[in-house]
């Protein structure tokens, strides 16, 4: 009978990025990782089977969502709250959000995730909706690159009012302005949410030819974080054939 492995230092550095970004699809995290699909689903059984990882099925077709366990969180020591067990509502979201950090990490890239950015109240701002009301806002994730001021970036799947839209535009325009932000990206669902914030954003003073925003649809991040990867991995290659 063959032993079974148990979690070693890469499963708890996968566990770590699962903690940090929530629940994500395992291609995703393969990807951010840097691993084959088979080594990915040897990685989240170790996990799985200590109770540090937990499987949520989703559609037919679609995969499941893993995430990070209370205990998990507590063994990859990582200050956030831990995931609770996602709800039908957001699986399409959360998805997009570990998407958007897989592209992040195989880039190079550090990142603030979603579970780290609910006890940031630094990239906490207050949207004003008319009428009195006050809402509170935080980007999805934050990408950090060396020497360079923070990017904020919002996984927009699903189609927002204009206002409250607009209202979120304006927000980091005034971040960008005041300097806490260098650039705001949107990672858009489809060609027609593109050109809602194409064209909402223009009107909260942010535009594409400025360089202050960047928007993409999740397919052309989910392409650029998978080459991203693999170039990653083709340079290890060669960086260990070479020693």
């Amino acid at each position: 009978m063959s032993r079974r492995l148990g979690p070693g230092p890469a499963t708890v550095e996968g566990l770590c990025w699962l903690a940090r970004v929530g629940p994500a699809p395992i291609d995703a995290w393969a990807c951010a990782m840097g691993w084959a699909p088979v080594t990915a689903r040897s990685h989240a059984a170790r996990l799985t089977r200590v109770g540090w990882v937990e499987r949520t099925s989703t559609k037919r077709g679609r995969g499941s969502l893993l995430f990070a366990t209370r205990l998990g969180v507590q063994v990859a020591e990582v200050p956030v709250p831990p995931a609770p067990e996602p709800a039908p509502t957001w699986w399409a979201h959360l998805a997009g959000c570990a998407w958007a950090a897989a592209w992040l990490t195989a880039r190079g890239r550090e990142m603030l995730g979603p579970r780290e950015l609910l006890l940031d109240d630094g990239w906490s701002g207050e949207l004003s909706m008319g009428l009195g009301r006050r809402v509170v806002h935080r980007p999805d994730l934050v990408g950090v690159v060396p020497g360079r001021r923070p990017a904020a970036i919002e996984v927009e799947l699903a189609r927002k009012s204009k206002a409250r839209l607009r209202a979120i535009l304006g927000l980091h325009a005034r971040w960008i302005a005041t300097g806490r932000s260098g650039a705001c990206v949107y990672v858009c669902g489809d060609d027609a949410i593109r050109e809602l914030v194409v064209s909402q954003a223009a009107l909260a003073g942010l535009r594409l030819e400025d360089g202050g925003l960047r928007v993409e649809l999740l397919e052309t991040i989910k392409e650029l974080a998978l080459a991203g990867s693999a170039e990653a991995a083709a340079a290890t290659r060669m960086a260990g054939a070479t020693r």
